[in-house]
């Protein structure tokens, strides 16, 4: 059976506190500190979903069910973690019971703030019925759009350098002093470790596919393995742009790829109104082309900026006071908030995407830039996005997604039957080093083929 492992902190030692106040059950170690993981576990999932503002604040409800179905002496496990004894005090606190909310608990400030390490699991049964409980559950959506990126998901095959995985998360929190996002990496790091992996696909808002990979940290993907190789990536570059390209190429005649990517969305009626309604002009979409397949989109857009950036009164003070009171209002002082005088290149690309999102009007001079180079891109930009601002991303998401993963990833596992592993990171195709040039050149003739031209593809070893 493959190895298991927890996460407990550091300075807690169960053996050295049964040594010191034995307890008048017998005492199951594994299933001790499983209780430790869970609740840090807990922690961790509340700073995901709700990017609590202090974790060690709320307490985290333990399922009873759930815990009877690991130990069935869960009860006087529980009580003795929260016990006060002499000399070494308690681990946990527990809020009581109440009608529809269970026993919930959260550490004692002694132990607030530390370090977390892995702890291997040894007792076999309990391993099983980990491995039974977080057994992976393919939903629908992705077995009927996207089995045949299942079966890369292997625990034999994908790997990763644990504990140097967790000495780097462990410096990053010395560094930076961010315990939630040294409890986010770390789990996520476990879960490759273990094996336990999660997929999903929503067609009707970006269409992508998630999973373990996508959200995987940058600077921890050096780590992984898969067959003992290290993973590549093949990108696009000024994905956004690339796809409302497409989009717009085919404008007025369609494609079945665009017939296919449009019909029965949320936006499809609003969509073929804005069509009849606004007609870009061929010659500005060409200049728009050839700005993109030349890598200079982004370069060109910053002197634009920087005309409308430089006449702007510096009102820095005010935008700090409102920032600084009024945080949660923070998109309202947009406005008010400095430009960079001489945009980078990163900053004009930030400042095209942003516009590109947002609601109409909120990024106004960055609207009036872009204006200024593509008017008639602009105001069917403007159309689109006027009764929902979602739709822009919806439809360049989704277009992303249909030809990265009904196109590119599909006929890539049609084609090399396995031979080649292979997984989706949103825009990117990410392999195995040795495969990486067939697999760039694979896309290059499959873009070609589908879209008519070549995105920029770049490549990279995750180092």
């Amino acid at each position: 059976m493959q190895e298991y492992y927890i996460y407990k902190l550091k300075n807690i030692d169960l053996q050295d506190r049964l040594n010191l106040c034995p307890p008048d059950f017998k005492f199951n170690l594994n299933f001790g500190y499983l209780l430790i993981h869970f609740v840090i576990e807990q922690m961790a999932n509340r700073i995901e979903k709700n990017k609590f503002s202090n974790i060690y604040e709320a307490y985290n409800p333990l399922n009873s069910t759930i815990l009877q179905s690991y130990n069935r002496n869960y009860r006087n496990h529980i009580r003795y973690l929260c016990e006060n004894l002499p000399n070494i005090g308690n681990i946990f606190e527990r809020r009581p019971y109440n009608i529809g909310r269970c026993y919930s608990y959260r550490f004692r400030p002694y132990y607030h703030d530390k370090q977390i390490e892995p702890y291997l699991i040894t007792d076999k049964i309990l391993i099983k019925k980990l491995r039974t409980n977080n057994k992976l559950i393919i939903s629908n959506e992705v077995q009927k759009h996207c089995p045949f990126l299942i079966d890369y998901f292997n625990q034999k095959r994908l790997k990763i350098h644990f504990q140097e995985a967790l000495d780097l998360n462990s410096d990053k929190l010395e560094e930076e002093g961010n315990i939630k996002k040294y409890l986010n990496n770390a789990f996520k790091i476990l879960k490759i470790k273990n094996g336990q992996y999660h997929m999903s696909h929503a067609p009707e808002t970006d269409g992508r596919f998630h999973s373990n990979i996508t959200g995987f940290p940058r600077d921890f993907r050096k780590f992984l393995r898969y067959d003992g190789e290290k993973l590549a990536e093949i990108d696009i570059s000024a994905s956004v742009p690339t796809f409302l390209l497409y989009n717009l190429l085919n404008y007025q005649f369609s494609t079945k790829h665009i017939e296919y990517i449009i019909n029965k969305k949320s936006y499809y009626i609003h969509y073929m109104l804005v069509k009849k309604a606004t007609n870009p002009v061929i010659t500005e979409i060409h200049k728009f082309r050839d700005e993109i397949l030349e890598g200079k989109l982004y370069t060109n857009f910053a002197p634009k900026l920087e005309e409308h950036y430089i006449a702007l009164d510096d009102s820095y003070r005010q935008w700090q006071w409102n920032e600084y009171f009024f945080p949660e209002e923070s998109f309202k002082n947009y406005a008010k908030k400095p430009r960079t005088k001489k945009p980078t290149l990163r900053e004009s690309k930030n400042a095209m995407l942003s516009m590109f999102n947002s609601k109409n009007g909120l990024f106004d001079l960055e609207e009036l830039s872009f204006k200024s180079q593509y008017p008639c891109i602009f105001e069917f930009l403007k159309s689109l996005k006027k009764p929902n601002h979602k739709y822009f991303s919806q439809m360049t998401l989704q277009t992303e997604s249909y030809f990265m993963l009904n196109i590119i990833a599909r006929r890539l596992s049609n084609k090399f039957k396995k031979k080649i592993p292979f997984f989706t990171l949103h825009d990117c195709i990410v392999t195995t080093e040795s495969k990486l040039n067939t697999v760039f050149e694979f896309m290059r003739i499959t873009f070609y083929e589908e879209m008519g031209f070549v995105p920029v593809l770049n490549s990279k070893l995750w180092t």
